[in-house]
């Protein structure tokens, strides 16, 4: 371990379109004690070239690649293996920092407990990168969490992000993500160690440039692994209720409250409902042939709906959801694709009289 030094992890595939600005991005950081990881997931277009080219211009920099693309999960666990410095963050390829970024980060978690350390973000555009956005001058709020809260008070409340955040390495110790999962592996990496840190510092300062990539994984069809964000979190669910069960049975203080748990059962059903909206985009042999899946979800729900106040914590929206699909699926899930059909067609009507090009 090299004290002071930052590791920047940055899984890469295919990335030859937005790499430089990130590492460009990194280069420009006012905090200069900093190594970067490439981890290189077998790309096949001139990623490697780029990278090896960055590794012989700048000494900070290091180049790692695998002979088969494993998934941004088994990059991350490379560069914690592979890293040298005190502190860790995790980025991806095509977003990009701010140039005061690190330094903000690494002056609070020089704070005495703290042993996370993270920024907000600011979604970004092509254009943002070429017109170098930066965020307004002015004082932004500054959060400090006891570990054993962050799951209510960050995670639950939407920080989920491993990315944008400052770690010191003993708390990343046995801590590695789980390479099954291709959705929600980053929330659950970051709730297994903040549970173990004495303090988290969230900032509002949005250092960390988020690329809203319009092919980005989030927005395409759905796949099978799309029900990785429904495992996630059907994991934590089962985790805290099991500690709360083992608590109680010892005589102990149960860690969470009910709350936390009706909380976590309505991101479940969120969780449930978004993965079927992709679904519903599918073709009627493609349906049958995912039918498996979709009764999976099914079954998640009515299951989740059993927990007092899961049901209650949604908004109205989705109740209106989980209601109609709870009872009548198959409808449901034709009328919501006929919707999003019918979405596209004026999306694209509204481009044609623009004058846009996008498809």
């Amino acid at each position: 371990m090299i004290p002071g030094l930052i590791s920047i992890v940055v899984p890469v595939y295919n990335a030859e379109a937005w790499l430089g600005r990130c590492v460009q991005s990194i280069q420009a950081q006012t905090y200069t004690m900093w190594e970067l990881l490439l981890i290189d997931g077998a790309s096949q277009d001139g990623t490697p070239a780029l990278c090896e080219a960055w590794r012989k211009r700048d000494d900070r920099i290091r180049y790692f690649r695998s002979e088969k693309n494993l998934g941004v999960s088994h990059g991350r666990n490379t560069g914690l293996k592979e890293a040298r410095g005190e502190f860790f963050f995790f980025a991806d390829a095509d977003d990009w920092l701010q140039p005061d970024c690190l330094s903000r980060l690494y002056e609070e978690i020089q704070e005495k407990g703290v042993s996370i350390a993270g920024c907000g973000f600011e979604r970004c555009s092509d254009r943002d990168w070429e017109e170098a956005y930066k965020p307004p001058e002015r004082a932004y709020a500054r959060k400090l969490t006891a570990g054993e809260d962050f799951l209510a008070e960050g995670i639950l409340k939407q920080d989920t992000r491993c990315w944008g955040k400052l770690y010191r390495r003993e708390l990343l110790k046995g801590h590695f993500f789980k390479e099954d999962y291709t959705i929600g592996e980053d929330m659950l990496f970051l709730w297994e160690t903040a549970r173990e840190a004495e303090m988290v510092s969230s900032s509002e300062y949005p250092g960390y440039c988020y690329y809203y990539n319009i092919s980005g994984a989030m927005l395409r069809p759905f796949r099978p692994s799309d029900m990785d964000q429904i495992r996630c979190w059907q994991f934590v669910l089962t985790k805290i209720r099991s500690e709360n069960e083992e608590a109680a049975g010892n005589g102990a203080k149960m860690p969470y409250g009910s709350e936390i748990i009706q909380k976590t059962a309505s991101i479940l059903l969120i969780s449930c409902m978004l993965t079927v909206g992709k679904f519903s985009a599918l073709s009627m042999r493609e349906r049958r042939a995912h039918a498996g899946l979709r009764q999976q979800c099914s079954q998640t729900v009515k299951e989740t709906l059993k927990i007092e106040g899961a049901y209650a914590g949604l908004d109205g929206g989705y109740r209106l959801k989980v209601g109609l699909y709870r009872r009548l699926p198959n409808l449901y899930i034709s009328l919501y694709g006929l919707m999003k059909k019918l979405a596209g067609r004026r999306r694209r009507a509204s481009g044609r009289q623009d004058g846009s090009t996008k498809s």
